[in-house]
């Protein structure tokens, strides 16, 4: 039976509902649907929905592989030796030719528009490969077509990772650390069915990623690009670049990046185990989930213990039940035993990553978290956000980063990269410049469960400075946000609430109160008081961008000035444990429900 459709993929991306912005859901004869019972038909949605099946089939060849290896059952080796024949004789029809249909600014790719999206399928493809070439029988059934995919495959990796690298200067691209685990795994599979690799054996795709990690990862283990999925994604090539590698014999320095990445993870994620989506990204989608586990999978044969408990539990229940089972049939990625962790796992206290810019504010009292975005703007996968706070619960994303729908929706650029979408200020009603913010204080006081952090930027809006400071402290966040133009002329000055929850505003003395509805009656209550003449809006909006169609109420505060500064002060609990807050003489004064009262002086 058939399983692989003889035709060249497209760009996944384009696989979105043009009018609701969602992924769409599967193909129905020659009709392709969304959520809302939007049908789509012909191109980009047909070569789109191609890369999906095509991906789809390698996944299903590694899992039947696998599951042979474990389980024995001859009809699991026969569906993956079927899906690997079947791309072998497609790729002796095509392998010749780079894809016509490729647009200018891809990577030109065969089998599909982006050689990117080849070595992803071509990783899946190759380990499918090595675990069936451990039977002799399939291995001579594998035979010269699939040692000849094998071989062209290598000269499209070698030939793209030139072109990116050397044509086009751009060693710290995500591309080159996928393109080094294709060439790897490609190789070792080549070698499997008694081939030759034209282009050296596995440690120089191994010293690659070596070398591709020295420019890409910062000292405080985040992928340059500050995005949350480009991270996982680097990680994952990483460590899929491994395979069959000697934990003890890897370049300790490649080792110590790998680990300050995935203790990244592990200090990021929410309490839930949920890791907040800055930037670029899927908001929540099955693959990055899938992706997520495979990370913990692998890291957990790398190391004997790496903190990611949590953020695979996560994984797996937004997975759910239809779980084919693949990551639990990676056992043996490695050669030799998992490396003892030296020192302490990362804790659950606060954290910040210096290099990226983003500081992440806990209390021991509280599972609130906060989570400012002080770095720099990342580049074609950053948002304008400078200075933005993000909120996030046990069990509930109360104001989280947006990501962005498949980058073939209007709405990733027209909304979810700008500044509107997120909880941040913006000026006049304009989006931010590209900008970077700097961290001025950060202090942590564990005797008193008490974080501070300070950030400015005079980059985000031009003439204006930004500070930002969040507290929290004994599980109350104190959020003090000031805009400033630097001649003393007026400016419209607007701060953002982005809830992803049900939310309504009531006006109370001089400010307002907000509720914040989660699940299972969780509530997040916001007290908001400003020192010029303000209104804070109720408005419709947006919610992530797994669903943009779903309205949901935004809060827009909104001031006409020189100078503004706009203070909240939030908690968790069925009732706000906050009486009151005002601004006297330039303080704030917090009433508290047990009598007691906080005080902190407004920045300066």
């Amino acid at each position: 039976m058939t399983t692989v459709t003889r035709a060249r993929g497209g760009w996944w991306h384009d696989f979105v509902c043009p009018t609701h912005g969602t992924e769409l859901l599967e193909a129905r004869g020659d009709a392709f649907v969304c959520t809302y019972g939007c049908e789509l038909h012909g191109e980009p949605y047909a070569s789109a929905w191609l890369v999906l099946e095509h991906q789809a089939a390698a996944r299903l060849a590694r899992t039947a592989s696998r599951r042979f290896r474990r389980h024995g059952d001859p009809a699991d080796q026969a569906q993956a030796l079927a899906i690997v024949r079947e791309f072998a004789d497609y790729s002796a029809e095509i392998t010749a030719e780079w894809n016509r249909d490729s647009e200018s600014w891809m990577l030109q790719g065969k089998l599909f528009k982006q050689a990117l999206t080849e070595a992803i399928w071509a990783t899946q493809i190759a380990d499918a490969v090595v675990v069936l070439a451990e039977d002799e029988a399939a291995r001579e059934a594998m035979g010269t077509p699939v040692a000849t995919m094998l071989e062209a495959l290598m000269e499209t990796i070698v030939e793209s990772r030139r072109v990116l690298v050397i044509d086009r200067d751009d060693l710290t691209s995500n591309y080159v650390a996928w393109l080094d685990a294709a060439g790897g795994l490609a190789t070792r599979a080549l070698a499997a069915v008694g081939g030759v690799a034209p282009h050296g054996d596995q440690a120089r795709w191994i010293e690659q990623a070596v070398v591709h990690s020295a420019v890409a990862i910062g000292q405080d283990g985040w992928e340059w690009e500050g995005s949350t999925y480009y991270h996982l994604f680097v990680l994952r090539a990483y460590l899929l670049t491994l395979a069959g590698a000697d934990p003890a014999a890897l370049d300790p320095a490649l080792v110590d990046r790998l680990r300050r990445m995935v203790d990244v993870l592990v200090g990021f994620a929410g309490p839930d185990g949920r890791l907040p989506m800055l930037h670029d990204g899927p908001y929540d989608r099955l693959g990055v989930h899938l992706e997520v586990l495979e990370i913990c999978v692998l890291a957990g044969q790398l190391w004997d213990r790496t903190g990611l408990d949590a953020v695979e539990a996560w994984a797996r229940r937004r997975i759910g039940a239809g779980h084919d089972g693949l990551e639990d049939l990676l056992d043996g990625w490695f050669s030799g035993a998992p490396l003892a962790m030296s020192g302490d796992a990362p804790g659950r206290g606060s954290a910040l990553f210096a290099d990226v810019g983003y500081a992440v504010v806990r209390s021991e009292a509280s599972s609130l978290q906060a989570v400012l975005d002080a770095g720099p703007h990342g580049g074609s996968h950053g948002h304008l956000d400078t200075l933005a706070l993000y909120l996030y619960g046990d069990g509930v994303a109360w104001q989280p980063a947006p990501g962005v729908p498949p980058y073939g929706s209007a709405l990733r650029r027209d909304y979810y990269a700008r500044t509107t979408a997120h909880p941040t200020v913006r000026a006049d009603d304009a989006d931010q410049l590209e900008s970077s913010a700097h961290v001025e204080r950060w202090e942590v006081d564990p005797a008193s469960d008490t974080t501070l952090v300070h950030a400015s930027s005079s980059e985000a809006i031009a003439g204006v400075r930004l500070d930002r400071r969040v507290e929290s402290t004994g599980g109350i966040l104190i959020d003090v946000l000031r805009a400033a133009t630097a001649d003393g002329s007026l400016r419209t000055f607007t701060s953002a609430l982005r809830p992803a929850v049900p939310f309504e505003v009531v006006q109370h003395g001089d400010g307002w109160r907000t509720g914040w509805s989660g699940p299972s009656g969780r509530r997040l209550h916001g007290h908001h008081v400003a020192d010029v003449a303000s209104v804070l809006v109720d408005a419709p909006g947006r919610g992530p961008s797994d669903d943009p169609t779903v309205p949901l109420a935004v809060g827009d505060w909104t001031a006409t000035a020189a100078q503004v500064t706009f203070v909240s002060v939030f908690a968790e609990a069925e009732v706000s444990p906050i009486t009151s807050i005002r601004l006297d003489a330039g303080r704030l004064v917090v009433g508290l429900s047990d009598g007691r009262t906080l005080e902190r002086e407004l920045l300066p």
